[in-house]
């Protein structure tokens, strides 16, 4: 057995472009894998594999499949084999995971900072408290020198979060084991829990901007790849990364099955997960015949939103860190030192 690809977006855009471009030249397939490995963007038993199966008289999309490639990957690459042209899924495959991957690089530069600012300042505040501190406090113990008020506070709350250190600690142990049992508990449990964080005023919002997001790239690439909407929304179903959202799928293929119109069936099994405009953009690329360009237009609008809210939020948060931050710390130095300052005035 193939085990799981372990490969990036990035890397599946890569393998996608240079497909395409070779493909388009004229270049049989066989040939365009072999020139991919020699320049290393595919690894040598991954090469000798597909080129295997494909010799035994396997599909591409067949063969992938056997790899362990992504379902949204292998059903583009089907649907040009029904269609006949491999360069147009290669293309698709490129465009949809080159926004995976942008997606990706952009929500991590948003997150960089804040993590940095976090790591510098938690070290700071590690020495503080954990070496620096203690040295003044058996200082001035030994010494008998009087503690101004702030200083006394200080030493209070330092010897508090040393007790409390424990507690605190299996606390954190706790959340981490009922996550962990979340994650293992059954079907139902997980889809209540999710339901519930749904009607959460921010939380809510920001996890029905993201299915939705999410739901609308996928959905819009496969139509556009030429990929018939049931097996589509199959796809959708079965690599679906959320619980509540894969129920959501099921109800939803099975309405269109029974001849319920796409915007219908969103309508009836999953208004609560996805945004109130969705239904309407989905109606309206269904009367003009160009759903999947709608819903690639709305997944675009989608990535924005978030972005944009991500980044405000960060920049909003950003300063009210380095503030808190800074004063904590002039906070710990000023009361550490202040007893020396009396110890000068005296003599």
């Amino acid at each position: 057995m193939w085990r799981k690809n372990k490969w990036s977006a990035e890397k599946y855009m890569l393998y996608s472009q240079q497909m395409a471009h070779l493909l388009d030249s004229g270049i049989p397939l066989l040939t365009c894998l072999d020139l991919l490995a020699e320049q290393r963007l595919i690894t040598k038993p991954f090469y000798r594999r597909l080129s295997e199966m494909l010799n035994e008289g396997f599909s591409l999309s067949g063969a992938l499949e056997k790899l362990a490639f992504p379902s949204l990957f292998i059903s583009f690459i089907r649907a040009a084999e029904e269609h006949g042209d491999y360069v147009h899924a290669f293309k698709q495959c490129e465009a949809y995971y080159e926004a995976r991957a942008r997606w990706a690089r952009e929500l991590g530069k948003s997150l960089i900072y804040p993590a940095l600012v976090l790591a510098i300042a938690g070290l700071a505040l590690s020495f503080l408290l954990g070496v620096v501190l203690p040295r003044f406090a058996e200082l001035y113990q030994t010494m008998g020198v009087p503690l101004p008020k702030l200083t006394e506070w200080l030493f209070s709350l330092h010897a508090s979060v040393r007790a409390w250190a424990p507690k605190m600690a299996m606390g954190m142990g706790g959340l981490m084991i009922i996550s962990g049992l979340l994650r293992l508990a059954p079907r139902p449990m997980r889809a209540w829990f999710s339901r519930v964080l749904f009607f959460l005023p921010v939380i809510g919002s920001v996890l029905r901007h993201r299915m939705t997001h999410y739901i609308t790239i996928q959905l819009g690439s496969l139509l556009k790849a030429g990929v018939p909407l049931l097996n589509a929304l199959k796809t959708l179903r079965k690599m679906a990364p959320w619980s509540i959202l894969g129920r959501s799928l099921t109800k939803m293929e099975a309405n269109v099955m029974e001849g319920t119109s796409l915007s219908e069936a969103i309508q009836k099994s999953g208004r609560r997960l996805f945004l109130p405009s969705l239904v309407k953009m989905v109606a309206l690329g269904e009367e003009s015949g160009k759903l999947d360009e709608i819903m690639l237009h709305m997944a675009q609008g989608t990535e924005l939103v978030i972005k944009n809210r991500l980044e405000r939020l960060t920049r909003s948060i950003e300063p009210l860190f380095i503030f808190m931050i800074g004063l904590f710390i002039a906070m710990i130095v000023i009361a550490m030192f202040l007893p020396l300052l009396h110890i000068v005035r005296s003599i």
